[in-house]
C-alpha cells in the first residue's frame, strides 16, 4: 500500500497535502484528532528510522566480526595483525560513510559514528569467549585498534576549534588531509 502511495502522481500528493492543510482551517473541531494523527505518524517514522539505523550498524559490526573470525591457524602473527587492522579500517571507513550519509547534522553524524564503534566493540566482547585462540588474538588486536581510534577521535574533537569541519567520524589521515586541503584552498 505505501509503495502505491509513493508512486502516486505528484499532483495527487499535492492535493492530499492541501486537503490536510485545509481540514483544520474549515473544521476546527478536527484539529486535535488531526494533530494526534500527525504526531503518531511522526513517531512511527522516527521509530522506523532508528530501527533501520540500528540494523545498519549491526550489519556493519557483523561484517567486521566475520572478517576478523576468518583467520587461519597457519597465519603468522604479522598476517593476523594485518588482517585485523584491515578489517577494522574497512569498518571505520564504512561506519564513517554511513554516519555521514544518514546524519542530520555534525553532532548527529558524530553520535551515529560513536554508536557504530560501540556496536563493534560490543560484538567483539560477545564473540571473544567462544572464539578459537587465533581468532581471539585477531579480536583482541581489533579491540586495541578500536580503543586507540576512539581515543584519538575523542581527543581530536576536544582539541578542534569550534566550527571546525573535522568530525569524530573522520579517520585521522582523512582529517589532516581535509584540514590541509582547506588551508591550501584558502591560499589559492
Amino acid at each position: 500500500m505505501s509503495e502505491q502511495f509513493l508512486k502516486a502522481d505528484p499532483l495527487q500528493l499535492i492535493g492530499l497535502g492541501l486537503i490536510g492543510l485545509a481540514v483544520p482551517i474549515f473544521f476546527p473541531a478536527l484539529r486535535p484528532p488531526l494533530a494526534a494523527l500527525l504526531k503518531a505518524g511522526a513517531k512511527l517514522a522516527l521509530e522506523a528510522e532508528f530501527d533501520a539505523d540500528d540494523a545498519l550498524a549491526d550489519g556493519l559490526a557483523n561484517t567486521a566480526i566475520n572478517a576478523l573470525l576468518r583467520v587461519s591457524p597457519r597465519d603468522s602473527e604479522k598476517d593476523l595483525y594485518d588482517r585485523s587492522e584491515a578489517a577494522v579500517n574497512r569498518f571505520l571507513a564504512a561506519a564513517s560513510a554511513s554516519a555521514a550519509r544518514r546524519g542530520w547534522d555534525q553532532q548527529d553524524v558524530a553520535h551515529r559514528y560513536r554508536k557504530r564503534l560501540a556496536k563493534l566493540d560490543h560484538a567483539i566482547s560477545r564473540v571473544h569467549p567462544r572464539a578459537r585462540p587465533r581468532q581471539r588474538a585477531a579480536l583482541e588486536h581489533a579491540s586495541k585498534l578500536l580503543r586507540k581510534h576512539h581515543a584519538m577521535s575523542e581527543r581530536r574533537v576536544a582539541d578542534a576549534p569550534r566550527g571546525s569541519p573535522v568530525h569524530s567520524g573522520t579517520a585521522p589521515d582523512q582529517a589532516s588531509d581535509h584540514v590541509q586541503s582547506s588551508r591550501m584552498g584558502a591560499r589559492a
